[in-house]
């Protein structure tokens, strides 16, 4: 316990899964967490989930992350309530099932607002807070399907060049603002058991069994808490050494 006390932290998409087990183990682990979504109630009602085990400081904003203005209140808003800025989690994801004959025009560019563009807006609109304190930390939620195809990228052309361009402009990001003391990371999960996952898998054997087979590791799926670890790792000052760096949590997939 204890990792991130002091750190003030934005996490994108923090209003279910993988952004909600954000949420909770940065909090869990002394950081002051501001959170956001298009949809403001849905990180409010986990954040008051939170409250009823521990006293946090916690903050729940609405955000579109491709929209700058969006981005330069919710810095501003943080920065005004906690003063400083320590971490960016870019989280905040779209996806699709298109493949590269089927989709269209306005899927791929809307993707790659959501999924690319945040992130360099995101990085852009929160560098100057992290210069005032001579260091920062970013974490880039990526996936699979940002170094693999197949089963990793849900048959989505759109999802995969978007995933595939946020993990370029991440190693990127690393490299240019090293100098500034500022780390950049990504963290590629592979599938996330969801209650909805977990059903289905428990009535469809013959796809429990390839999950098996192509995700070697058990559990064979990793839970939302386990990506967090992840990303609390990356997020830390454990991690001062590490920029650039790509942390795969795929129950074993690519080693296939």
């Amino acid at each position: 316990m204890g990792r991130l006390n002091g750190k003030v932290a934005i996490v994108t998409g923090a209003g279910m899964g993988l952004g909600a087990a954000i949420v909770k183990r940065f909090a869990e682990e002394g950081a002051i967490v501001v959170g956001t979504a298009r949809r403001e109630n849905n990180v409010q009602n986990v954040m008051d989930e939170l409250r009823k085990n521990g006293e946090y400081e916690l903050l729940a904003l609405h955000q579109d992350v491709s929209n700058r203005e969006d981005w330069k209140t919710v810095v501003k808003t943080t920065v005004e309530k906690y003063g400083k800025i320590d971490i960016l989690v870019n989280n905040a994801a779209q996806a699709s099932d298109k493949n590269v004959l089927l989709c269209t025009e306005e899927e791929m560019v809307n993707l790659f607002k959501t999924n690319v563009l945040s992130i360099m807006i995101g990085i852009q609109e929160v560098m100057p807070e992290f210069e005032k304190l001579g260091k920062g930390s970013v974490v880039n939620v990526n996936s699979l399907a940002g170094i693999v195809s197949g089963d990793a990228d849900n048959a989505s052309a759109a999802y995969s060049a978007s995933k595939g361009a946020g993990r370029s402009l991440t190693k990127h990001a690393a490299y240019y603002l090293a100098e500034k003391n500022v780390r950049v990371n990504s963290i590629h999960p592979g599938p996330i058991m969801t209650p909805m996952l977990e059903g289905y898998l428990k009535d469809n054997q013959a796809m429990a069994d390839r999950v098996k087979q192509y995700n070697p590791l058990p559990p064979h799926i990793s839970g939302p808490e386990d990506v967090a670890n992840g990303v609390l790792y990356l997020a830390s000052d454990e991690a001062a050494c590490v920029t650039g760096a790509e942390l795969v949590v795929d129950c074993g997939h690519l080693v296939m």
